[in-house]
């Protein structure tokens, strides 16, 4: 099949329902009606008979989200496998409709038994799933979902390094996928963009409630990350929230679809349910990467050397012990804080000033 050059990409920002904990039968339901209420936009942003859209994005949690405090037997109790069942209903869609989908889960895997992952996945127009990408970082603040890198031997021992930053080559180019808080960490996109990556979703899940200006310097990562990688970027938010403790309106919205030196090519305002679509050229982008201003100079083995040398987060922390709540990554996150300031890096703060 010869390659799509030109087409469009769409997001999709719907209303999402937190799912049950207690109840299975209603669990089911509410996951149902979330991937339903998906797939009714999918149409509408595909219908008219003007539509090239050929890839959809959608948000992080907006199929089996819960937003409490729970440990990790009760997160357990909402997560679905990828595949699944769940995905079968997307992947129906994406046949039905020609198109790509990229969607997100909470998902069990049998091979890790006691833990949970964040899971973004690409389902290809013949239903198949293309790549996953199980999110890497940000599990020390609210989810206590594991990361490759928590069990970094044995994820690789099971599906190689190539596994971590996946990229789907396909006819309309090559599609990779980050998560949320990832966008906060350039290595995700960036090494995402080194696998060969020209277009990066962003599947997320942003809060109005975000302090000191996040929700705009979030923004502004996004025209970043877009920028220093040369790929474009389309990100989807949920739109709205029913029945949790989250206002209706807790998400900022916001999605938005952007050129890739950074522009914006549209942009829903706000929260609320939407869809947009942003045009897709690979050969203007193809040629904007062929200049000398590209990522193919970056120094790799020179920063390399300082990441090395770097007291970060180590790989395998959790390999032997599942995590059982938040209160074990975020004593991982403590540690760390006080070895850099035992080395010299980071200086304490003060908590009256002193003349």
């Amino acid at each position: 099949m010869p390659d799509i050059i030109n087409f469009e990409v769409a997001a999709i920002q719907p209303r999402v329902r937190q799912v049950s904990l207690g109840d299975p039968v209603q669990r089911d339901l509410d996951i149902r009606a979330n991937i339903d209420r998906i797939c009714q936009l999918i149409d509408y942003c595909t219908s008219f008979g003007n539509s090239e859209v050929k890839l959809i994005v959608t948000p992080e949690y907006a199929i089996n989200g819960h937003w409490s405090s729970k440990d990790v037997d009760q997160w357990i109790k909402i997560c679905t496998t990828v595949p699944g069942p769940y995905t079968d209903l997307l992947a129906n869609k994406a046949i039905e409709r020609k198109v790509y989908i990229a969607a997100n889960m909470l998902e069990i895997h049998p091979d890790f038994p006691g833990r949970f992952f964040n899971t973004s996945f690409l389902i290809g127009p013949d239903g198949k799933i293309l790549i996953k990408h199980w999110k890497m970082n940000n599990n020390c603040w609210v989810f206590p979902y594991t990361t490759p890198p928590d069990i970094y031997s044995a994820f690789v021992s099971k599906y190689g390094r190539e596994a971590l930053f996946q990229v789907a080559k396909t006819d309309i180019g090559n599609i990779g996928l980050i998560t949320c808080g990832e966008l906060g960490f350039p290595e995700n996109a960036r090494c995402t963009m080194m696998n060969g990556a020209e277009i990066l979703l962003h599947l997320t899940s942003e809060p109005n409630n975000m302090s000191h200006g996040d929700v705009r310097n979030w923004q502004a990562l996004r025209t970043a990350r877009a920028y220093e990688n040369k790929c474009y970027l389309a990100m989807a938010n949920v739109g709205i929230f029913e029945g949790t403790l989250r206002g209706m309106h807790d998400s900022h919205g916001d999605s938005a679809i952007h050129y890739f030196d950074g522009s914006v090519l549209n942009k829903i305002n706000g929260p609320g349910e939407a869809t947009i679509k942003g045009p897709i050229n690979l050969n203007d982008l193809r040629r904007a990467r062929s200049k000398p201003f590209h990522p193919t100079v970056i120094r790799a083995e020179l920063y390399a050397k300082e990441y090395e040398s770097w007291p970060g987060w180590k790989n395998d922390g959790f390999l032997e012990t599942p995590i059982k709540s938040i209160a074990d990554t975020r004593a991982k996150f403590h540690e760390l804080v006080m070895e850099r300031r035992r080395l010299g890096i980071d200086r304490p703060p003060r908590d009256f000033m002193q003349n």
